[in-house]
């Protein structure tokens, strides 16, 4: 099996801050004090010892109790024991280890010998997510959504992700809807976006706007919503409202994004608005020539 290497490893790496905090400490302490170096060197390194994160040292203690967890488990399926459960608990103490690989092994396991239990096929659905096997998680989610009626809302969300990672809008669209339906409370800023994300990319664009603009009440400086319902306007053919999206995600962004200066432009043209198109267009050739004249290349012999 292909290994793993995962972001959410790296929050388990706690020394580099530790050391920030000497250094922040070290560069506040009064300067006209003479004891300064034997006061860094006695008094503030035990303190910071003792004022590190309560969260680290929760981290630390889960850590600890996850790898006696795997110990404990291990020697008892070595001495014969083989339900779902026991395989279960090893891979939840392995999931906590960041050790994806062994618990989602464990965790087939575990479904084999429990075939009817949730348990094992959620944790079995969020580490495949985390391994970027989405199909592998949408079918856990499937099944958890047969066995738990109930709560299968809730898991159809988790599914609609799924299935937007793998490039499956209507799929996902239908999960969206799936979750919302018979609770209209749980229509909020976040599932109008991908709502307006999933009707865009399904090119119902009238939808796509309906939404993104319901985002945008709730919070104008939206990541990506103003592009979002710029492009569903130019599919709508309504150029002028897409160039004013375009330019309200422009002032969001304090860094110049020739990508958006692109679309502008093409709004503006559309739209009739010739100057400023130009304009745009002047814009994108001066990014482009600044981005070339500093490439390492250009001043070489």
């Amino acid at each position: 099996m292909k290994k793993i290497h995962c972001s959410k490893c790296l929050k388990y790496s706690r020394l580099p801050l530790l050391w920030s905090l000497l250094l922040i400490c070290a560069s506040n302490i009064n300067q006209d004090n003479v004891f300064a170096s034997n006061f860094i060197n006695r008094e503030i390194t035990p303190k910071l010892i003792a004022q590190v994160p309560a969260q680290t040292t929760s981290e630390n203690r889960l850590k600890e109790r996850a790898a006696q967890e795997v110990s404990e488990t291990t020697k008892q399926i070595k001495a014969g024991q083989s339900d779902w459960k026991i395989f279960y608990r090893r891979a939840s103490a392995l999931d906590a280890l960041v050790r994806y690989e062994e618990a989602l092994e464990d965790l087939e396991k575990s479904i084999k010998l429990g075939p009817k239990q949730i348990e094992p096929l959620i944790l079995h659905a969020k580490l495949s997510q985390i391994t970027m096997d989405d199909e592998s998680a949408a079918a856990d989610y499937t099944k958890v959504i047969q066995l738990a009626p109930n709560t299968s809302s809730f898991w159809m969300l988790q599914r609609c992700h799924c299935y937007e990672s793998m490039l499956k809008p209507d799929l996902a669209l239908a999960d969206a809807l799936g979750y919302i339906k018979g609770h209209p409370e749980r229509y909020d800023t976040n599932i109008a976006r991908i709502m307006g994300t999933l009707y865009l990319k399904l090119g119902k664009s009238k939808e796509a706007v309906e939404h993104f603009s319901y985002c945008l009440k709730g919070n104008p400086k939206m990541s990506k919503v103003h592009e979002m319902r710029g492009d569903a306007y130019m599919l709508l053919k309504n150029y002028n409202a897409a160039a004013a999206d375009y330019s309200l995600e422009i002032a969001r962004i304090p860094n110049i994004n020739t990508k958006l200066y692109v679309k502008r432009a093409e709004a503006y043209r559309k739209g009739g608005q010739l100057k400023k198109a130009a304009e745009d267009d002047i814009k994108i050739k001066s990014v482009s020539n600044e981005v070339f004249d500093i490439a390492p290349f250009r001043n070489k012999q």
